[in-house]
């Protein structure tokens, strides 16, 4: 068996895909093997800055669960919520970031749905034809979502591309790649992010008897 990493948006979009690792490998394993990181280290990631709280912050975040280490670039669920007033925040941030972490659930199911292959024995492929056939079953899968979000008064176009443009952040001195190393796995900065996101996230939605909708 082999793992596939990969990261969905909330339409189901899969951006990032990981697929070949060995079913031995765990998932702390495999997330030091992935190159998720490793163009953020590079300074070849996209732009991605925003404020909360008045700290500013450089680089994007990812939902996981608590398995993974306490990095700045990704947030987890509060194990242990203070108890009294203060806890239904902790409650409501909770429960924001379980619910959105199941996109990615939902892209593996319409993957299984769209493509029997996903599913099904590959005992016959090597490893490559493995890889190639995975790659090609996500970027059609992308391909129709891409059409499901075009807008339909929209003029279509050749090679028409519907994404954000993001530009990519090139040239970072390779001396700088262990400081951002560093930087990614700061755990000070993963409790800032969090704590920020889960003030953020009451001051904004909360107030209102912190329903989880």
């Amino acid at each position: 068996m082999v793992i596939l990493e990969v990261a969905a948006s909330y339409d189901c979009w899969i951006w990032h895909a990981f697929f070949g690792i060995p079913r031995s490998q765990n998932d702390i394993n495999v997330l030091h093997k992935s190159p998720l990181f490793e163009d953020l280290k590079y300074g070849i990631s996209h732009r991605v800055n925003f404020s909360i709280n008045g700290n500013q912050y450089t680089h994007g975040y990812y939902l996981a669960n608590g398995i993974y280490p306490k990095w700045s670039t990704l947030v987890q669920c509060y194990l242990q919520p203070p108890a009294g007033e203060m806890s239904r925040s902790y409650s409501y941030l909770n429960g924001k970031q379980m619910n959105l972490r199941k996109d990615v659930e939902r892209a593996f199911g319409i993957l299984k749905q769209k493509f029997a292959i996903v599913c099904g024995p590959y005992r016959g492929l090597s490893a490559r034809e493995m890889h190639k056939t995975m790659l090609t079953c996500i970027i059609m899968h992308n391909m129709v979502i891409q059409e499901i979000r075009r807008n339909k008064n929209w003029t279509n176009r050749q090679d028409e591309d519907l994404r954000l443009e993001i530009i990519p952040v090139r040239g970072l001195p390779t001396m700088n790649y262990a400081q951002m190393t560093s930087h990614i796995e700061n755990k000070t900065l993963y409790n800032r992010l969090r704590e920020d996101l889960r003030v953020n996230l009451w001051a904004e939605f909360g107030r209102d008897g912190g329903r989880i909708e």
